[in-house]
């Protein structure tokens, strides 16, 4: 019966008129209130909570197999494929892969439960971000949220909150090779922005923590492509562009809700200081300046802890098996856009502890600067591949660290 009633009902334009109804009862007085509950009593059948009530299910990869999809209502303006934001505290920091969708087009998929959205975002690796009122999967939204309430600060440190090493290693949901987040990718390239469509709700893609599937493709500008399929909603949302109309029709926008768009319209104020381990023009920390750089005393940083790290934690590519990724990764990273370079260069980091690393590049304020600030060496192999790492991005065009200020210039082969 359930699954009849989907196929015939939009539930999102049901819970669309449901919340409506609900923030013109908190304001509209008991008359209000009264006709307010009238009218989503007829709309569902059964009233439901104006904040906390399920939401309807979504169609298949969401529903329809094994994967727990969160239907409770994580704010007051939606459930977690709403993707609201209520304030910048709302934002967990992971460091690893990611998909970023926050620029895609997507066509609608009908099915007989309803749309999905299939989009085409960047593929890459760094810092990103997740919105915790955005996690699809419902046992990892309530881990994850008894977590960051318990810990607040450290949710804000990267890959400390449980979802971020579900969305890596993939067990966030079965068969998905990549989940879209948020970051500042490409910021330098497409600008971020916003276009204000919160006054024509219409049909949007909600993309956070959605799954994303292989194959890969060749993007322009050293790009990597990847397919993600993204719950719709149906409500108010903000564009992350300037100067869109609101109307994409036949496609339509990855799109989000924030509550609490920050005043002075940079998007680097949703974030706390600048972000380690990033180009500077997208919100990163700077490179260490050598002889001027340093790791404040009293931080607490333990500079054994941190060369450990780096040490003890190699590539999973099959080139990569013998090498220090945290020596490479930050040859590269606040460097390069280029996707599959940096992938090259990273990936493995994000199955390793590197809690003392982003300590001592917090404390410092600086960007891929730990190992230099700590006198870490790396081995042999390592240098060799910081070396061709450095070479490709110069042909890229790009200037690596080592021309920037004289660390991690590697070793010829």
């Amino acid at each position: 019966m359930r699954d009849g009633l989907n196929s015939r009902i939009n539930w999102n334009s049901i819970r669309l008129s449901h919340m409506t109804s609900c923030r013109k009862a908190r304001h509209g007085g008991i008359m209000t209130y009264i006709k307010a509950i009238f009218l989503t009593s007829f709309l569902l059948l059964s009233a439901t909570s104006c904040d906390s009530g399920p939401s309807p299910a979504l169609p298949p990869p969401f529903t329809g197999g094994s994967f727990p999809l969160n239907t409770q209502m994580t704010t007051a303006y939606g459930p977690a494929w709403a993707d609201v934001t209520t304030s910048t505290s709302d934002w967990i920091t992971c460091f690893g892969p990611y998909a970023l969708c926050y620029y895609a087009n997507c066509t609608e998929k009908p099915n007989s439960y309803g749309m999905i959205a299939n989009c085409s975002c960047y593929e890459t690796f760094g810092t990103n971000y997740v919105d915790i009122n955005a996690i699809l999967n419902n046992d990892v939204y309530n881990e994850t949220k008894t977590f960051c309430d318990a810990n607040p600060g450290e949710c804000h440190k990267p890959n400390q909150a449980p979802v971020c090493a579900s969305l890596s290693s993939g067990d966030f949901m079965s068969g998905a090779d990549r989940f879209s987040t948020f970051s500042f990718y490409r910021a330098a390239q497409e600008p971020i922005g916003s276009t204000d469509c919160t006054s024509q709700p219409a049909l949007y893609a909600g993309c956070m923590t959605a799954p994303c599937y292989n194959p890969t493709t060749s993007g322009t500008d050293n790009t990597t492509l990847i397919e993600c399929q993204c719950p719709t909603y149906n409500g108010p949302f903000q564009v992350g562009l300037d100067n869109l109309s609101c109307d994409d029709s036949p496609m339509i926008y990855s799109a989000a809700y924030d509550a609490a768009p920050p005043p002075s319209g940079n998007p680097c104020d949703k974030i706390d200081g600048c972000i380690p381990d990033a180009p500077e023009d997208s919100c990163g920390c700077p490179l260490e300046t050598p002889g001027t750089t340093t790791i404040p005393a009293g931080s607490g940083v333990n500079c054994t802890t941190v060369c450990q790290e780096y040490n003890t934690c190699f590539g999973t590519g099959a080139t990569t098996t013998n090498i220090q990724v945290g020596y490479t990764c930050d040859a590269t990273i606040c460097t390069s856009t280029d996707a599959p370079l940096l992938i090259t260069a990273c990936n493995g980091l994000q199955d390793c502890d590197l809690s003392e690393i982003f300590k001592a590049e917090t404390a410092a304020g600086c960007s891929c600067c730990a190992s230099q600030l700590c006198n870490c060496s790396a081995t042999t192999a390592t240098e060799n591949k910081i070396f061709t790492l450095n070479a490709a991005q110069r042909t890229n065009g790009e200037t690596p660290q080592c021309d920037v200020n004289g660390t991690l210039c590697g070793v010829a082969p």
